[in-house]
Order: C-alpha cells, then sequence, then structure tokens
C-alpha cells in the first residue's frame, strides 16, 4: 500500500515521519493538518495522498512505524537485563520500558494514546494492530514468564498461594505503575531520570505488600 513512499529516500521519510507523528500528538488525530504536515515535510498536498491514500492510512502509518520503534527498543532492553532476583528482574523490567518511552517521547505518546484511546475513525484499526503486536511478542513474553516463575523460591511461599498467582499480580502492579507515568506523557513532557526514584519507590512498596502482607507480625505489635 505503501510502495511508493518506501521508495523515496530515507532521509525525506523520516522527516515526513516525524513532522507526522509530532502534528498528530500536538493536535490529536481529527484536528491534525496535513496542510502543516506538507508544509514542514517540504512536499505538496498532492504527494502526501500519492504516498498515503489519506489521512486515516498516514496515521496508521506513522503509528505503526512508532509500535515497532518502540517494541524493537524495549526487546533490545531487555535483552540486557541480567537479574537473577524476581522482584529485582520485573522492576528492570519495568524501568527499562520507561527509559525507552523517555528516549521517544513523541513515539511514545502517539502509540500510547493510540492503543488506550484510538480516535473513532481508526479504532478497529487499532484493535487489530494490537493484536498483531500481541501474536508477534507472543513467544517473548511466554519465555520471560518461564524464566520468572524459575526466579520464584517455591519452597517460601504459602501452600495456598501459586507462582502464577504472584506473576500476575507482580505485573498488574507493574502496569498500573506504568500507566500512571505514560499518562503523563500526555500531559507533559516526562523527565526519566528526576522520576525513575519515584517508579521504583512506588513499585517497591507494592512489592514489599506482596511478599509482607498488610498486616504487622506478631512481633512487630509487641
Amino acid at each position: 500500500m505503501y510502495s511508493s513512499f518506501e521508495k523515496q529516500p530515507e532521509e525525506k521519510k523520516k522527516l515526513i515521519i516525524r513532522v507526522a507523528i509530532e502534528e498528530f500528538v500536538q493536535h490529536g488525530y481529527d484536528r491534525a493538518s496535513t496542510d502543516v504536515i506538507t508544509s514542514r515535510a517540504g512536499i505538496s498536498k498532492g504527494i502526501l495522498f500519492h504516498y498515503f491514500k489519506s489521512k486515516k492510512n498516514l496515521y496508521l502509518y506513522v503509528v505503526t512505524y512508532a509500535k515497532n520503534l518502540l517494541s524493537e527498543k524495549v526487546m533490545e532492553a531487555l535483552q540486557r537485563i541480567s537479574s537473577t532476583d524476581f522482584f529485582a528482574r520485573v522492576k528492570e523490567i519495568a524501568l527499562a520500558k520507561q527509559r525507552v518511552l523517555a528516549q521517544y517521547p513523541y513515539e511514545a505518546k502517539l502509540a500510547v494514546a493510540a492503543m488506550l484511546t484510538p480516535p473513532a475513525a481508526v479504532k478497529k484499526e487499532m484493535e487489530e494492530l494490537l493484536k498483531q503486536h500481541y501474536e508477534t511478542y507472543e513467544e517473548a513474553f511466554m519465555l520471560e514468564h518461564i524464566f520468572l516463575k524459575q526466579l520464584i523460591p517455591t519452597e517460601k511461599l504459602r501452600d495456598d498461594v501459586s507462582v502464577d498467582t504472584v506473576i500476575q499480580m507482580t505485573m498488574a502492579i507493574v502496569d498500573h505503575v506504568s500507566q500512571k507515568y505514560q499518562k503523563q506523557y500526555q500531559m507533559k513532557p516526562f523527565d526519566f531520570l528526576h522520576h525513575s526514584d519515584s517508579i521504583l519507590k512506588e513499585l517497591d512498596d507494592y512489592f514489599r505488600i506482596i511478599q509482607y502482607g498488610i498486616y504487622k507480625t506478631v512481633d512487630e505489635k509487641e
């Protein structure tokens, strides 16, 4: 569908993609202007629609580009994680993802908004894109899940607590904290270096509850 665009010089493609992403992020899908995009990219409106046929296709293209870029960078970051402690590794995973989002702020804002609150005009396409994303990385997710299971000392678990429950609860907390900070991308620039300590502290607070419960021990009460 985008063969004409893909044949263009790499520098030209990157410029068009960059200005399109910035315009969609700053004004949203409905209010984004193709006139502004073409003006900033130094091309005619006719050329833009020759490449993409419609504003909708342009949006889908740059969202897919942003999603693929972020996914690739996250997977590369995850490969560098070496911790063999369950909770330490989960924190490293969360921080690695946040670092990537902070490194590519516009791509992150576009992808997060498109996935969490997709424009009505592309809602169906976003659902399909999200489905394809999970299918693409399903094996990697499963392998990481298996590895995390091996890091939990099962001999320390209560008889009524399963390893899978621990992982599901822990990852649900990580998702909650991550989405909280991702939403801040939609409101203002996100300074990862400034907020990394806050992310770690919040995760540590939750993880302590998972590890030790919410009630005082007998010794602590005394």
